[in-house]
Protein backbone atom coordinates (compact mmCIF):
# COMPACT_ATOMS: atom_id res chain seq x y z
CA UNK A 1 0.00 0.00 0.00
CA UNK A 2 2.58 2.38 1.04
CA UNK A 3 4.56 1.44 -2.14
CA UNK A 4 1.57 2.19 -4.61
CA UNK A 5 1.00 5.78 -2.56
CA UNK A 6 4.36 6.69 -3.23
CA UNK A 7 4.06 5.48 -6.99
CA UNK A 8 1.04 7.36 -7.21
CA UNK A 9 2.67 10.82 -5.74
CA UNK A 10 5.93 10.26 -8.12
CA UNK A 11 3.51 9.92 -10.72
CA UNK A 12 1.54 12.64 -9.83
CA UNK A 13 4.35 15.32 -9.20
CA UNK A 14 5.96 13.76 -12.57
CA UNK A 15 2.83 14.93 -14.74
CA UNK A 16 2.81 18.38 -12.74
CA UNK A 17 6.69 18.64 -14.16
CA UNK A 18 5.13 18.61 -17.41
CA UNK A 19 3.03 20.98 -17.54
CA UNK A 20 5.81 22.82 -15.96
CA UNK A 21 8.49 22.40 -18.72
CA UNK A 22 6.17 22.14 -21.49
CA UNK A 23 4.40 25.66 -20.53
CA UNK A 24 7.88 26.74 -20.82
CA UNK A 25 8.54 25.58 -23.40
CA UNK A 26 5.66 26.39 -25.62
CA UNK A 27 5.72 30.11 -24.54
CA UNK A 28 9.38 30.71 -25.96
CA UNK A 29 8.31 28.72 -29.06
CA UNK A 30 5.21 31.40 -29.27
CA UNK A 31 6.81 34.42 -28.24
CA UNK A 32 8.56 34.84 -30.98
CA UNK A 33 5.54 35.42 -33.13
CA UNK A 34 6.05 38.99 -33.63
CA UNK A 35 9.58 38.38 -34.78
CA UNK A 36 8.84 35.28 -37.17
CA UNK A 37 6.03 37.46 -38.66
CA UNK A 38 9.10 39.98 -39.04
CA UNK A 39 11.74 37.38 -40.12
CA UNK A 40 9.47 35.70 -42.66
CA UNK A 41 7.60 38.88 -43.59
CA UNK A 42 4.07 37.75 -42.91
CA UNK A 43 0.77 39.29 -42.31
CA UNK A 44 -1.63 38.88 -39.01
CA UNK A 45 -3.73 36.08 -40.76
CA UNK A 46 -0.13 34.52 -41.46
CA UNK A 47 1.29 34.96 -38.38
CA UNK A 48 -1.23 33.10 -36.97
CA UNK A 49 -1.27 30.11 -39.20
CA UNK A 50 1.88 28.80 -36.45
CA UNK A 51 -1.22 28.92 -33.80
CA UNK A 52 -3.20 26.94 -36.55
CA UNK A 53 -0.50 24.45 -36.85
CA UNK A 54 0.25 24.08 -33.14
CA UNK A 55 -3.61 23.29 -32.27
CA UNK A 56 -4.68 21.60 -35.61
CA UNK A 57 -3.35 18.22 -34.15
CA UNK A 58 -6.35 18.35 -31.78
CA UNK A 59 -8.20 16.74 -34.63
CA UNK A 60 -6.60 13.34 -33.37
CA UNK A 61 -7.62 13.60 -29.77
CA UNK A 62 -10.53 11.41 -30.11
CA UNK A 63 -8.11 8.91 -31.51
CA UNK A 64 -6.31 9.25 -28.78
CA UNK A 65 -8.90 9.60 -26.09
CA UNK A 66 -10.35 6.13 -27.99
CA UNK A 67 -6.37 4.46 -26.94
CA UNK A 68 -5.01 6.01 -24.12
CA UNK A 69 -6.55 2.71 -22.11
CA UNK A 70 -4.78 0.42 -24.22
CA UNK A 71 -1.96 2.24 -24.29
CA UNK A 72 -1.83 3.20 -20.95
CA UNK A 73 -2.22 7.04 -19.32
CA UNK A 74 1.52 7.24 -18.26
CA UNK A 75 2.77 5.50 -21.61
CA UNK A 76 0.66 8.07 -23.50
CA UNK A 77 2.52 10.88 -21.54
CA UNK A 78 6.16 9.36 -22.62
CA UNK A 79 4.83 9.88 -26.15
CA UNK A 80 3.71 13.42 -25.95
CA UNK A 81 7.13 14.65 -24.60
CA UNK A 82 8.99 12.46 -27.52
CA UNK A 83 6.83 14.31 -30.00
CA UNK A 84 7.59 17.55 -28.16
CA UNK A 85 11.34 17.10 -28.43
CA UNK A 86 11.46 16.03 -32.15
CA UNK A 87 8.98 19.42 -32.67
CA UNK A 88 11.19 21.50 -31.00
CA UNK A 89 14.63 20.63 -32.33
CA UNK A 90 13.11 20.50 -35.85
CA UNK A 91 12.03 24.34 -35.14
CA UNK A 92 16.12 25.05 -35.60
CA UNK A 93 16.64 23.96 -39.23
CA UNK A 94 13.16 25.70 -40.56
CA UNK A 95 14.65 29.20 -38.85
CA UNK A 96 18.21 28.56 -40.35
CA UNK A 97 16.57 27.62 -43.51
CA UNK A 98 14.27 30.81 -43.85
CA UNK A 99 11.50 28.18 -44.49
CA UNK A 100 7.79 28.94 -43.09
CA UNK A 101 6.46 25.82 -44.15
CA UNK A 102 9.21 23.58 -42.04
CA UNK A 103 8.06 26.01 -38.69
CA UNK A 104 4.26 25.00 -39.17
CA UNK A 105 5.45 21.34 -39.91
CA UNK A 106 7.84 21.75 -36.26
CA UNK A 107 4.67 22.84 -35.15
CA UNK A 108 2.27 20.61 -35.91
CA UNK A 109 4.31 17.85 -34.05
CA UNK A 110 4.66 20.14 -31.16
CA UNK A 111 0.83 20.26 -31.16
CA UNK A 112 0.74 16.31 -31.62
CA UNK A 113 2.60 15.95 -28.42
CA UNK A 114 0.54 18.42 -27.20
CA UNK A 115 -2.31 17.06 -27.80
CA UNK A 116 -1.62 13.45 -26.00
CA UNK A 117 -0.38 15.39 -23.19
CA UNK A 118 -3.41 17.00 -22.47
CA UNK A 119 -5.88 13.50 -22.79
CA UNK A 120 -3.40 11.56 -21.19
CA UNK A 121 -2.47 13.72 -18.47
CA UNK A 122 -6.09 15.76 -17.40
CA UNK A 123 -7.32 12.23 -16.26
CA UNK A 124 -4.01 11.32 -14.43
CA UNK A 125 -4.55 14.53 -12.71
CA UNK A 126 -8.03 14.21 -12.30
CA UNK A 127 -7.27 10.49 -10.29
CA UNK A 128 -4.42 10.49 -8.79
CA UNK A 129 -5.75 12.42 -5.77
CA UNK A 130 -9.21 12.66 -3.89
CA UNK A 131 -11.95 12.77 -6.42
CA UNK A 132 -13.61 16.47 -5.17
CA UNK A 133 -10.40 18.31 -4.87
CA UNK A 134 -9.71 17.26 -9.17
CA UNK A 135 -10.94 21.17 -10.62
CA UNK A 136 -8.16 22.02 -7.96
CA UNK A 137 -5.41 20.01 -9.04
CA UNK A 138 -6.12 20.81 -12.32
CA UNK A 139 -6.07 24.31 -11.73
CA UNK A 140 -2.88 23.82 -9.99
CA UNK A 141 -1.34 21.78 -12.71
CA UNK A 142 -2.38 24.22 -15.17
CA UNK A 143 -0.73 26.63 -12.82
CA UNK A 144 2.59 25.70 -13.01
CA UNK A 145 2.43 25.82 -16.83
CA UNK A 146 1.65 29.60 -16.59
CA UNK A 147 4.21 30.63 -13.74
CA UNK A 148 6.54 28.40 -16.26
CA UNK A 149 5.45 31.02 -18.81
CA UNK A 150 6.39 33.75 -16.69
CA UNK A 151 10.22 33.00 -16.60
CA UNK A 152 10.37 32.38 -20.08
CA UNK A 153 9.65 35.36 -21.34
CA UNK A 154 11.25 37.32 -18.44
CA UNK A 155 14.63 35.40 -19.27
CA UNK A 156 14.59 37.04 -22.82
CA UNK A 157 15.84 40.17 -21.37
CA UNK A 158 18.60 38.58 -19.90
CA UNK A 159 19.41 35.97 -22.91
CA UNK A 160 18.74 38.55 -25.72
CA UNK A 161 20.91 41.72 -25.66
CA UNK A 162 19.08 44.97 -25.74
CA UNK A 163 21.35 46.23 -28.55
CA UNK A 164 19.69 43.10 -30.90
CA UNK A 165 16.11 44.62 -32.06
CA UNK A 166 15.61 43.17 -35.32
CA UNK A 167 14.68 39.61 -36.13
CA UNK A 168 18.29 38.73 -38.08
CA UNK A 169 19.99 39.77 -34.90
CA UNK A 170 17.88 37.90 -32.43
CA UNK A 171 17.93 34.67 -34.65
CA UNK A 172 20.88 33.16 -33.28
CA UNK A 173 19.24 33.16 -29.78
CA UNK A 174 16.12 31.95 -30.39
CA UNK A 175 17.82 28.74 -32.38
CA UNK A 176 19.99 28.46 -29.12
CA UNK A 177 16.93 28.53 -27.02
CA UNK A 178 15.05 25.67 -29.67
CA UNK A 179 18.22 23.49 -29.37
CA UNK A 180 18.90 23.58 -25.21
CA UNK A 181 14.55 23.23 -24.43
CA UNK A 182 14.69 20.28 -27.35
CA UNK A 183 17.43 18.43 -25.65
CA UNK A 184 15.85 19.09 -21.87
CA UNK A 185 12.34 17.22 -23.42
CA UNK A 186 14.36 14.30 -24.63
CA UNK A 187 15.99 13.77 -20.73
CA UNK A 188 12.50 14.04 -19.90
CA UNK A 189 11.24 11.61 -22.52
CA UNK A 190 13.61 9.29 -20.93
CA UNK A 191 12.43 10.34 -17.38
CA UNK A 192 8.59 9.49 -18.07
CA UNK A 193 9.58 6.37 -19.65
CA UNK A 194 11.79 4.97 -16.54
CA UNK A 195 8.82 5.74 -13.60
CA UNK A 196 6.78 3.18 -13.02
CA UNK A 197 3.25 3.56 -14.23
CA UNK A 198 -0.18 3.56 -11.73
CA UNK A 199 -3.27 1.99 -12.74
CA UNK A 200 -6.12 4.46 -12.37
CA UNK A 201 -9.01 2.59 -13.92
CA UNK A 202 -10.24 2.00 -10.76
CA UNK A 203 -10.46 5.41 -9.15
CA UNK A 204 -12.24 6.72 -12.22
CA UNK A 205 -14.92 3.69 -11.45
CA UNK A 206 -15.13 4.75 -7.88
CA UNK A 207 -15.69 8.91 -8.39
CA UNK A 208 -18.44 7.90 -10.98
CA UNK A 209 -20.08 4.81 -9.24
CA UNK A 210 -21.35 7.82 -6.25
CA UNK A 211 -22.44 10.17 -9.61
CA UNK A 212 -25.88 11.53 -9.38
CA UNK A 213 -26.36 10.00 -13.31
CA UNK A 214 -24.58 7.46 -14.92
CA UNK A 215 -23.46 8.48 -17.96
CA UNK A 216 -23.68 5.49 -21.02
CA UNK A 217 -22.14 7.50 -23.70
CA UNK A 218 -19.08 9.71 -24.18
CA UNK A 219 -21.52 12.21 -25.89
CA UNK A 220 -23.60 12.83 -22.84
CA UNK A 221 -24.81 16.75 -23.19
CA UNK A 222 -22.53 18.18 -20.55
CA UNK A 223 -19.36 16.69 -22.65
CA UNK A 224 -20.67 18.28 -26.26
CA UNK A 225 -21.48 21.66 -24.76
CA UNK A 226 -18.19 21.84 -22.55
CA UNK A 227 -16.67 20.99 -25.78
CA UNK A 228 -17.82 23.77 -27.24
CA UNK A 229 -16.98 26.30 -24.38
CA UNK A 230 -13.82 25.03 -24.26
CA UNK A 231 -13.09 25.74 -27.81
CA UNK A 232 -14.73 29.30 -27.76
CA UNK A 233 -12.33 30.26 -24.45
CA UNK A 234 -9.40 28.47 -25.31
CA UNK A 235 -9.65 29.85 -28.83
CA UNK A 236 -10.12 33.35 -27.12
CA UNK A 237 -7.23 32.64 -24.90
CA UNK A 238 -4.87 32.01 -27.79
CA UNK A 239 -5.65 34.85 -29.61
CA UNK A 240 -5.06 37.16 -26.36
CA UNK A 241 -1.72 35.52 -26.08
CA UNK A 242 -0.68 35.36 -30.08
CA UNK A 243 -1.76 39.09 -30.22
CA UNK A 244 -0.07 40.45 -26.97
CA UNK A 245 2.91 42.12 -27.76
CA UNK A 246 1.10 43.24 -31.67
CA UNK A 247 -1.56 45.02 -29.75
CA UNK A 248 1.14 46.92 -27.08
CA UNK A 249 3.08 47.65 -29.63
CA UNK A 250 0.38 48.80 -32.31
CA UNK A 251 0.98 52.76 -32.30
CA UNK A 252 -2.95 53.37 -32.09
CA UNK A 253 -3.27 51.69 -28.98
CA UNK A 254 -0.46 51.59 -26.08
CA UNK A 255 2.36 52.67 -28.53
CA UNK A 256 5.16 50.29 -26.10
CA UNK A 257 8.33 49.28 -27.67
CA UNK A 258 9.40 45.51 -28.27
CA UNK A 259 11.30 45.82 -25.09
CA UNK A 260 8.15 47.39 -22.68
CA UNK A 261 5.76 44.48 -24.56
CA UNK A 262 8.29 41.76 -23.43
CA UNK A 263 8.31 42.86 -20.08
CA UNK A 264 4.70 43.44 -19.80
CA UNK A 265 4.18 39.54 -21.46
CA UNK A 266 5.85 38.46 -18.22
CA UNK A 267 3.31 40.40 -15.95
CA UNK A 268 0.50 39.12 -18.02
CA UNK A 269 2.14 35.59 -16.90
CA UNK A 270 2.20 36.15 -13.77
CA UNK A 271 -1.23 37.59 -13.15
CA UNK A 272 -2.21 34.57 -15.25
CA UNK A 273 -0.59 32.52 -13.19
CA UNK A 274 -1.69 34.09 -9.99
CA UNK A 275 -5.33 33.54 -11.04
CA UNK A 276 -4.84 29.83 -11.19
CA UNK A 277 -2.87 29.37 -7.93
CA UNK A 278 -5.96 31.29 -6.15
CA UNK A 279 -8.36 29.06 -8.03
CA UNK A 280 -6.63 26.03 -6.70
CA UNK A 281 -7.55 26.86 -3.39
CA UNK A 282 -10.85 29.29 -3.37
CA UNK A 283 -12.17 26.16 -5.46
CA UNK A 284 -11.63 23.75 -2.44
CA UNK A 285 -13.55 26.11 -0.28
CA UNK A 286 -16.14 27.52 -2.95
CA UNK A 287 -18.32 26.06 -6.01
CA UNK A 288 -16.29 26.29 -9.27
CA UNK A 289 -19.79 26.71 -11.68
CA UNK A 290 -19.77 30.47 -8.81
CA UNK A 291 -16.10 30.93 -9.04
CA UNK A 292 -15.85 30.57 -12.98
CA UNK A 293 -18.96 32.57 -13.41
CA UNK A 294 -17.65 35.78 -11.38
CA UNK A 295 -14.64 35.46 -13.85
CA UNK A 296 -16.04 35.33 -17.20
CA UNK A 297 -17.68 38.21 -16.29
CA UNK A 298 -15.28 40.27 -15.18
CA UNK A 299 -13.50 38.94 -18.67
CA UNK A 300 -16.26 40.21 -20.77
CA UNK A 301 -15.57 43.62 -18.79
CA UNK A 302 -11.83 43.70 -19.64
CA UNK A 303 -12.39 42.63 -23.27
CA UNK A 304 -15.00 45.68 -23.92
CA UNK A 305 -12.16 48.20 -22.23
CA UNK A 306 -9.31 46.34 -24.51
CA UNK A 307 -11.90 47.24 -27.39
CA UNK A 308 -11.90 50.61 -26.90
CA UNK A 309 -9.38 52.29 -24.48
CA UNK A 310 -6.27 53.75 -25.32
CA UNK A 311 -2.86 53.83 -23.74
CA UNK A 312 -2.70 52.91 -19.91
CA UNK A 313 -6.23 52.06 -19.42
CA UNK A 314 -5.80 49.36 -22.65
CA UNK A 315 -2.79 48.14 -21.29
CA UNK A 316 -4.39 47.26 -18.03
CA UNK A 317 -7.31 45.60 -19.38
CA UNK A 318 -5.29 43.49 -21.82
CA UNK A 319 -3.21 42.03 -18.81
CA UNK A 320 -6.25 42.09 -16.27
CA UNK A 321 -8.06 39.51 -18.64
CA UNK A 322 -5.09 37.09 -18.11
CA UNK A 323 -6.35 36.86 -14.67
CA UNK A 324 -9.82 35.94 -15.54
CA UNK A 325 -9.43 33.70 -18.11
CA UNK A 326 -6.62 31.63 -16.26
CA UNK A 327 -9.38 29.64 -15.04
CA UNK A 328 -11.57 28.88 -17.98
CA UNK A 329 -9.85 25.41 -19.64
CA UNK A 330 -8.92 23.64 -16.20
CA UNK A 331 -12.37 24.52 -14.34
CA UNK A 332 -14.68 23.88 -17.31
CA UNK A 333 -12.38 20.56 -18.31
CA UNK A 334 -12.82 19.40 -14.81
CA UNK A 335 -16.92 19.85 -14.68
CA UNK A 336 -17.83 18.06 -18.02
CA UNK A 337 -15.42 15.47 -17.45
CA UNK A 338 -16.67 14.57 -13.90
CA UNK A 339 -18.23 11.38 -13.23
CA UNK A 340 -17.49 9.85 -16.55
CA UNK A 341 -16.01 6.56 -15.20
CA UNK A 342 -14.74 4.33 -17.68
CA UNK A 343 -15.30 6.63 -20.19
CA UNK A 344 -13.14 9.37 -19.08
CA UNK A 345 -10.49 8.29 -21.49
CA UNK A 346 -12.94 9.11 -24.51
CA UNK A 347 -14.56 12.40 -22.88
CA UNK A 348 -10.62 13.54 -22.45
CA UNK A 349 -10.25 13.32 -25.91
CA UNK A 350 -13.81 15.05 -26.74
CA UNK A 351 -13.06 17.72 -24.85
CA UNK A 352 -9.19 17.72 -25.73
CA UNK A 353 -10.34 18.75 -29.33
CA UNK A 354 -11.78 21.82 -27.64
CA UNK A 355 -7.78 23.33 -28.32
CA UNK A 356 -8.65 23.38 -32.14
CA UNK A 357 -10.17 26.51 -31.00
CA UNK A 358 -6.35 27.32 -30.57
CA UNK A 359 -6.13 26.30 -34.29
CA UNK A 360 -9.42 28.00 -35.92
CA UNK A 361 -10.09 31.53 -33.75
CA UNK A 362 -6.69 33.29 -33.68
CA UNK A 363 -7.00 32.95 -37.67
CA UNK A 364 -10.57 34.57 -37.69
CA UNK A 365 -9.73 36.88 -35.29
CA UNK A 366 -6.24 38.00 -37.40
CA UNK A 367 -8.33 38.11 -40.71
CA UNK A 368 -10.79 40.40 -38.83
CA UNK A 369 -7.78 42.39 -37.33
CA UNK A 370 -6.62 42.74 -41.36
CA UNK A 371 -9.98 44.69 -42.27
CA UNK A 372 -11.31 46.03 -39.11
CA UNK A 373 -8.11 46.69 -36.91
CA UNK A 374 -6.17 44.98 -34.44
CA UNK A 375 -8.37 46.59 -31.52
CA UNK A 376 -11.54 46.19 -32.46
CA UNK A 377 -11.11 42.31 -33.17
CA UNK A 378 -11.29 41.60 -29.74
CA UNK A 379 -14.75 41.72 -29.68
CA UNK A 380 -14.27 38.51 -30.96
CA UNK A 381 -13.97 36.89 -27.52
CA UNK A 382 -17.35 38.57 -26.17
CA UNK A 383 -19.31 35.35 -27.99
CA UNK A 384 -17.06 32.59 -26.15
CA UNK A 385 -16.97 33.69 -22.99
CA UNK A 386 -21.12 34.36 -23.14
CA UNK A 387 -21.61 31.02 -24.56
CA UNK A 388 -19.09 29.36 -21.64
CA UNK A 389 -21.22 31.59 -18.94
CA UNK A 390 -24.64 29.76 -20.27
CA UNK A 391 -22.73 26.30 -19.96
CA UNK A 392 -21.97 27.18 -16.57
CA UNK A 393 -25.61 28.58 -15.61
CA UNK A 394 -27.35 25.09 -17.04
CA UNK A 395 -24.16 23.10 -15.33
CA UNK A 396 -25.41 24.80 -11.99
CA UNK A 397 -28.97 24.38 -12.67
CA UNK A 398 -28.65 20.95 -13.32
CA UNK A 399 -26.73 19.81 -10.30
CA UNK A 400 -29.12 21.80 -8.03
CA UNK A 401 -31.84 19.66 -9.81
CA UNK A 402 -30.00 16.60 -9.53
CA UNK A 403 -29.27 17.76 -5.59
CA UNK A 404 -33.22 18.48 -5.02
CA UNK A 405 -34.31 14.91 -7.14
CA UNK A 406 -31.31 13.23 -4.22
CA UNK A 407 -32.87 15.00 -1.70
CA UNK A 408 -36.95 14.31 -2.61
CA UNK A 409 -35.82 10.90 -2.77
CA UNK A 410 -34.01 10.30 0.81
CA UNK A 411 -37.42 11.83 2.45
CA UNK A 412 -39.53 9.19 0.60
CA UNK A 413 -37.58 6.42 1.75
CA UNK A 414 -36.94 7.60 5.43
CA UNK A 415 -41.25 8.00 5.22
CA UNK A 416 -41.40 4.79 3.50
CA UNK A 417 -39.21 2.15 6.05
Amino acid sequence: MQNETRSTNTLLHLVYFTYFFCGMTQCFESVFLPEMKEYFHLSYQQQMYVMFAKNIAFLLAILVGARVLQVGYKNCLTIAMALYAVGTLLLVPGLRMAQYNLVLLAFVVIGSGFTIQMVAGSPLISALGLPQDSSSRLNFGNALGAIAQIIAPASLTIIIPATALSAQAKLPYMQAIFITFGLGLVLLTLVTLMVNNVDIRESLRESSSSARFSATSVWHPKVVLGLVAIFLVLGTEACLFGFFRNYLEDTSIAGLSAHQSERLFTVYFAVFALGRMMAAWIQKHLRPAVHIAFHLVFAMFCLLLAMFAKGTIAVVAVVAIGFFASIFFPTLYAMAIENMGDLTGQASGVLTLGFLGCAIIPVLQGKLADSIGLQLSYGLGLIGYLFALFYVFRSWRSENADKADLERTAIDAAGNP
